[in-house]
């Protein structure tokens, strides 16, 4: 490995759990996307946010293993950086992606002495969610940290999902993380898929774009739409929003698995 380059790695445990019983994607993702901010700071000496990114999943992360990334450079211009993140795990690669990121000013320069914004709710208290929303009764450990994720069926039959944004969602900047972002999309994404086709189903790839930040101590909504579906795969698309400001979109393929046997949830009032 070049001088200067990184090494991460964390351990998977429950708490980056899916419903599936494997490292949720979203907790890949959310690892890919701090080491990248990480990584670009302290080589460039800059600043940055995430702007895009395009995430193939090859393998699944069993839980309480020891997954490992790297993320290498491929471009700077003056205020844009281009990166590819690699994660594996014992020599298996399980994710790849390609990311572009914005620079900003250099590091320690705009934040030093200033302390981020703080939520005024506690880590350990899950929020009321509005009138009419419904918890999804099987989210698995992260998607439950991120959100807990909620849903309420509309008049026409379709669907609307959400969140509170909190403390925990933090990225030290005082707004939501990219990765809870990231992960409430797949989240809901997997689920239109396995709700349309009556199958499981499982996130091949994602293109996702950061058009604003999302505020903490808010209530965050997405929706899903079908583009495309055949015998073996899900085309959907997300949007992911706050009032009537867009904050992400993204578009998912999602493999169907076998026949969905899981308990349906009750009807929102």
């Amino acid at each position: 490995m070049p001088a200067g380059d990184f090494r991460y790695a964390f351990w998977t445990g429950s708490q980056h759990a899916n419903p599936n019983g494997v490292t949720h994607g979203g907790a890949l993702f959310s690892f890919a996307d701090h080491i990248t901010g990480h990584t670009i700071v302290h080589t460039q000496h800059r600043m940055c946010a995430t702007l895009k990114f395009k995430v193939n999943y090859v393998a699944a992360a069993a839980l309480n293993s020891l997954v490992e990334g790297q993320v290498e450079i491929m471009h700077t211009t003056r205020t844009l950086a281009f990166v590819r993140v690699q994660l594996s795990h014992g020599g298996q690669i399980l994710m790849s992606a390609d990311g572009t990121c914005k620079l900003f000013a250099r590091f320690g320069s705009r934040l030093a002495g200033t302390p981020a914004s703080t939520s005024a709710i506690p880590d350990d208290m899950l929020p009321v969610a509005p009138v009419g929303y419904l918890p999804f009764p099987d989210q698995g450990g992260f998607p439950r940290l991120c959100g807990p994720v909620h849903y309420r069926r509309l008049e026409d039959g379709s669907f609307i999902n959400g969140f509170q944004s909190r403390l925990v969602h933090d990225n030290s900047n005082g707004v939501v993380h990219g990765g809870v972002l990231f992960t409430f999309a797949d989240d809901i994404i997997g689920r239109a898929a396995s709700g349309i086709s009556r199958r499981y189903a499982t996130t091949v790839s994602m293109n996702v774009e950061y058009i604003s930040s999302g505020p903490l101590d808010t209530w965050i909504e997405g929706t899903t739409e079908v583009t495309n579906m055949d015998g073996g795969f899900a085309f959907i698309r997300s949007r992911i929003f706050t009032n009537d400001q867009l904050i992400l979109t993204a578009d998912g393929v999602c493999r169907l698995l076998g026949p969905y046997s899981k308990v349906k949830p009750e009807t929102a009032a």
